[in-house]
């Protein structure tokens, strides 16, 4: 790997673990997604800086280049924290339709109510 992307990449890496310790003091996200993103922010890293362990460990496992282990990595990774943000949006979605629905029912039953006998 060229010098310079490794150095982009640490680089990156290492805002991206300062982003992350952001939102972990703001309560953001949690301890284990706080040691998850560092985790893999971590690996990146190491990746980075020692290329060859890459390569032969995609050797190891009979994927022929580094790039298409890194495409599968990355799959791995991506898909289920697309299905996890997925399901908090819908865990969302369905708090704020109960809240609204019980915030309508409440402004009806407190609505002054009107004596047609006049």
């Amino acid at each position: 790997m060229i010098l310079g992307l490794q150095i982009i990449a640490v680089i990156f890496a290492l805002i991206m673990i300062y982003f992350a310790y952001l939102h972990y003091r703001r309560g953001e996200i949690n301890g284990l997604e706080m040691f998850f993103w560092l985790l893999a922010w971590t690996g990146a890293v190491f990746i980075a800086l020692f290329p060859e362990i890459f390569r032969v460990f995609s050797a190891t496992i009979a994927i022929s280049r580094a790039f298409d282990l890194a495409m599968i990595g990355g799959f791995v990774l991506v898909i289920p924290i697309v299905y996890s943000a997925y399901i908090r949006t819908k865990r969302l979605e369905k708090k704020l339709e109960e809240l609204i629905r019980k915030d309508a029912l409440k402004g009806l039953n407190e609505a002054p109510k009107k004596n047609k006998s006049s």
